[in-house]
């Protein structure tokens, strides 16, 4: 039997008929529904990214307008006299989705992704504001195609293929089929991939689609790197699912104690073993408390504000070299400010280290758990595709802090002096960027996960086509 007569067989055998077409074309539309839904998610962070960026251009341009007006008309200038001070700036800070953010959504529902950096709020509360929103919609988190290529892919691949040698033995065709002089092991596997081959098609033929059309703000060279990887790591996933689906089928027991066996495996590596993981790490390793940080935080940011006038009186004693203008009409508690949360950044920064750290050292304990579920690798994999991890926000928010400290640096001697901050000096300040890891970076995170994938889904199609080399006929 040719390689074509087996395709045309099995379309008008299992593929063409009402349930499995019904199957392919659920599966389709679950893959275009999550490949909507992520671009509406990135887009939506991208509009909230805009606005505030905009509303921090309108700020900026009223402080540089009404500083514009001190310099040119002085105390006749009809603007506030705290106008133009360099406590003032605010800098628009965020986090765009990754080349490929509208793949997966991650955690990046959760966490900040903007946030206006200004030296009127300490490090403790850059971020402090998070978007409200339904609870359990983010427990549950947001459908995208990384949820369907996780738990639908494997599924509707069990769906197809549970009875792929059963269906002859329940049907009493299969002794006469080995009689013929057919090549059991042959046909086993042909069938077998020409199903998957179907399911894949189908899944790369959207995500590609998803990926030409939905660009937004990235070009397609940006997102091919990203994709490419995205789909080496979807393409592993799936090799092992067909690699579980051959080992099971090949013992040639009844499809519905194969179709039991691949669906509590299913349900064991997409939700129970992920489940359990969640509440082993909770109780090993337990997340450090951001509310017993953020406590430590607020308390030593009070006890600097308490002590304010000497904090002040004691900045001024240990930097004689800066020059006070006493002319200045810039108000006294402009100065204490900066110098309170100067003190509390210094104050807290210990606290924020060592909450990091910690978050570091439990994400590092972890990392070896991820080995027990393909499902858990392939998740993790695709977040860091999408840059939806922790691990970049995490990163963003580093950054923003040693900006905002840097800006803090250049600022200060005109705030301790009383001086406005020149326009020049103003036009020539950079603006917030973050710095992209690379590919990279999160290939190598991912190599040995990817290779993991590649022995596990190998040595499944080894131990299957063993199983089948045994399977003899009447006349062998």
């Amino acid at each position: 039997m040719t390689l074509s007569h087996i395709i045309s067989h099995e379309w008008k055998t299992r593929l063409g008929r009402p349930a499995g077409l019904f199957s392919l074309l659920l599966f389709a539309g679950l893959l275009i529904y999550g490949a909507v839904s992520g671009r509406m998610e990135r887009d939506a962070r991208l509009e909230a990214i805009e606005a505030h960026e905009e509303q921090i251009a309108s700020a900026m341009e009223s402080w540089l307008k009404n500083a514009r007006l001190l310099e040119e008309k002085g105390a006749d200038a009809d603007v506030p006299a705290w106008s133009g001070s360099a406590l003032d700036v605010t800098f628009a800070s965020a986090l765009p989705p990754g080349p490929l953010g509208d793949f997966a959504i991650g955690q990046s529902d959760i966490l900040p992704g903007l946030g206006g950096l200004s030296l009127w709020s300490p490090d403790i509360r850059l971020f402090s504001k998070y978007e409200f929103e339904d609870p359990v919609a983010l427990a549950l988190g947001g459908f995208d195609l990384g949820k369907v290529v996780l738990l639908v892919l494997p599924l509707l691949l069990i769906v197809l293929s549970f009875d792929i040698l059963s269906a002859e033995r329940d049907a009493n065709r299969l002794g006469l089929t080995l009689a013929q002089g057919a090549k059991l092991r042959s046909l086993f596997w042909k069938r077998l991939f020409i199903r998957g081959f179907f399911v894949l098609g189908i899944t790369f033929l959207i995500i590609l689609a998803a990926f030409l059309i939905q660009i937004g703000n990235a070009s397609l060279l940006d997102r091919l790197p990203y994709f490419a990887l995205w789909g080496i790591a979807a393409s592993l996933y799936a090799l092992f699912w067909i690699g579980v689906i051959a080992f099971v089928a090949s013992r040639n027991r009844g499809g519905e104690v194969n179709a039991i066996i691949l669906l509590i495996t299913w349900a064991g590596f997409t939700l129970i073993v992920p489940a359990s993981i969640a509440a082993v790490a909770e109780s090993v390793y337990p997340a450090p408390s951001r509310l017993a940080y953020l406590a430590e935080a607020r308390e030593a940011e009070n006890e600097t504000k308490l002590r304010e006038a000497d904090i002040a009186n004691e900045f001024i004693l240990d930097h004689p070299e800066m020059l006070v203008n006493e002319t200045s009409e810039i108000p006294a508690f402009v100065k204490s400010a900066f110098i309170v949360t100067s003190t509390v950044d210094e104050a807290t920064k210990p606290l924020l280290a060592e909450f990091e750290a910690e978050a570091l050292k439990r994400d590092a304990s972890l990392d070896w758990m991820r080995f027990l579920s393909p499902a858990i690798i392939t998740h993790t994999l695709f977040n860091d595709v999408a840059g939806a991890d922790s691990g970049r926000h995490q990163r963003y928010m580093k950054s923003a802090r040693a900006f905002k400290a840097a800006y803090g640096e250049k600022a200060g001697p005109y705030v301790i002096a009383g001086n406005r901050l020149p326009t020049e000096e103003f036009a020539s300040l950079p603006t917030f960027r973050f710095d992209e890891e690379g590919i990279g970076g999160v290939l190598s995170r991912h190599l040995g996960a990817l290779v993991f994938l590649v022995f596990m889904a190998g040595f499944l199609l080894f131990l299957a086509d063993r199983r089948l080399r045994a399977i003899r006929g009447p006349n062998q």
